[in-house]
């Protein structure tokens, strides 16, 4: 599994600090190396180490210290790819500088709690709108977990109580068994296939609806590598494809044509461990985690504001962040 939560003990280091206590490394698993999954997650996570590392650190200067670097950490580790967990860490920063030093600790508090209350309502606003929108839908596939996915899906099976969903596990990051974890236990019927029966399961579906961890001025987005392929598949037999997403992952940078190629990574662990072969050394499994699925197989995108035409993220997203509309 990667474990690259324990790097931080460098950027401690080099501050003259002494390394992060087992709570912070719990967090940077979640995060980090992805115990946990789902951007938003991940946003909330961080806000809750940053303010773990406040209360329990008792010099308020060294506690400070300790969660710009631990934010940074995440920004350049996690937020790589995902610029609304950087995004979301460095507007919590924003100025604090020119706050006095005895009341910075304060107000950091204070940021991260109206964060958290805003995230939540605009959260709320999105599964409502959503649920409102598909309100008609039959069968609904939930490919790799995103919780904002989980809780349109729950929140429609509330409403409805023959909805059919279908999870079809990837072995990339086992996204699949998360979604287990939320709707089994309220007790809603899950159709569980592997993801090589992805076409098989679209036959009971008239929605797709995919998690986005980043969201492009164009109205494309990233998502866990089979995101694209299976967005593809529905559109040739007719099924709606839904981005879910709160328009705080819009990527401003692609407005000027900032577009990096995802990070590749090695796939060992869920595909070499357990085998026993020689020269399994020879065995790259090397791919990229997130893809970039292409506006013109998205039907729309399910936010905070509605459901949003992929065309329209352009001009609402200028709107929304530069106050400009062209």
């Amino acid at each position: 599994m990667p474990e690259r939560r324990f790097e931080h003990r460098e950027d401690l280091e080099n501050a003259g600090l002494s390394g992060p206590d087992d709570v912070t490394l719990h967090y940077l698993w979640q995060i980090v190396d992805e115990g946990v999954l789902g951007a938003s997650r991940h946003v909330a996570l961080g806000n809750e180490l940053l303010l773990h590392i406040l209360n329990s650190v008792p010099d308020r200067g060294e506690a400070l210290l300790r969660a710009r670097l631990a934010a940074g950490f995440i920004s350049r580790t996690r937020g790589q790819d995902t610029p609304v967990i950087g995004n979301s860490l460095a507007l919590l920063l924003a100025g604090l500088d020119e706050v006095p030093a005895h009341e910075q600790a304060d107000v950091l508090r204070q940021r991260i709690g109206n964060w958290t209350k805003a995230a939540a309502a605009r959260k709320q606003a999105l599964v409502s709108s959503a649920v409102r929108h598909l309100s008609g839908a039959k069968g609904i596939m939930a490919f790799d977990y995103s919780s904002t996915v989980a809780a349109i899906i729950l929140a429609l099976a509330n409403a409805r109580s023959d909805l059919v969903v279908v999870v079809p596990e990837s072995r990339t990051i086992a996204g699949g068994a998360r979604y287990l974890e939320e709707f089994l236990p309220a007790g809603l019927p899950v159709r569980f296939i592997p993801d090589a029966a992805i076409e098989h399961g679209l036959a009971w579906c008239d929605t797709v609806l995919l998690g986005v961890e980043t969201l492009r001025a164009d109205g494309s987005f990233l998502n866990t590598i089979g995101s694209r392929m299976i967005a593809r598949l529905a559109r040739d037999q007719g099924v709606e494809v839904y981005g879910c997403t709160d328009l705080l992952k819009l990527d401003t940078r692609s407005y000027e044509g900032h577009r990096p190629a995802p990070t590749v990574r090695s796939y060992d662990h869920p595909l070499l461990d357990g085998l026993k072969i020689k020269g399994l050394e020879l065995a790259d499994t090397r791919a990229p985690e997130l893809e970039v699925i292409p506006a013109h197989l998205i039907t729309g995108l399910l936010t905070e504001h509605g459901m949003v035409p992929p065309q329209a993220i352009w001009v609402l997203g200028k709107e929304t962040f530069m106050g400009s509309k062209n």
